[in-house]
């Protein structure tokens, strides 16, 4: 029998790193449960360097979380998370899509820092317009294109990128609620993808989560 998991995350508000393995277990009924460490706080002063060996979060633990078996990075887990539940979806069955998934997982993982750095994840806030220049509209297009060609190429089994709910769906679930909180205007296609990923059900309750936190960490509040 396995260690049972624990994920260690940060405000709900804000991490968008700690809600993509969040969405994938939830969503693909992987069992965890989660420790909360949130930022600027004693409990992160006090524990972060206990919970996290890179001192950030995400963070995967098999076992007793500081005492365990630690899995960090997001892209981490999720190939961790595939190992261990190998049948739950975290990546698509076809070969050439799981490239596909992986590809497009990797690459938003490594670039797009100034759609990243420019929109912060913020759910609870409304900053219409702020935070678009040319090189953030570049990695706008540039994502949306992604999608279409994965949609096409990949997506005739359902609403997802790759038709059933996937671990790239998760890694852009954070990039669409940015859409939202900063106003971004999309075409029917990108828009119609945002909407599913708004409404699975993962993400509606960790939105119910973070709207109610009052935490204000002005690091990740450029526009306040």
């Amino acid at each position: 029998m396995s260690d049972p998991l624990t994920l260690v995350i940060a405000n709900r508000n804000y991490s968008s790193w700690s809600l993509r393995p969040w969405l994938v277990m939830t969503e693909l009924g992987i069992p965890f449960q989660e420790r909360m460490v949130k930022f600027d706080s004693r409990d992160w002063q006090d524990n972060i360097g206990i919970l996290s060996p890179s001192g950030l979060v995400p963070v995967l633990w098999e076992g007793e979380p500081g005492s365990g078996f630690a899995t960090f990075d997001t892209v981490a887990i999720l190939e961790r998370l595939n190992e261990l539940h190998p049948r739950a979806g975290v990546w698509p069955a076809d070969p050439r899509a799981r490239a596909r998934a992986r590809s497009l997982v990797a690459d938003f993982h490594a670039g797009y820092h100034s759609l990243r750095s420019a929109m912060p994840m913020n759910i609870r806030s409304s900053y219409p317009g702020k935070g678009m220049n040319p090189e953030v509209a570049r990695d706008i297009e540039t994502i949306c294109r992604h999608w279409a060609d994965a949609r096409r190429r990949f997506g005739s089994g359902g609403d997802f990128l790759f038709g059933a709910y996937s671990a790239p769906d998760a890694f852009f679930t954070p990039v669409v609620s940015r859409f939202v909180t900063y106003g971004v205007a999309l075409g029917d296609e990108a828009k119609a993808y945002q909407q599913v990923l708004l409404n699975t059900g993962s993400m509606k309750a960790w939105t119910a989560l973070a709207l109610e936190e009052t935490e204000f960490v002005a690091v990740d509040e450029p526009y306040a």
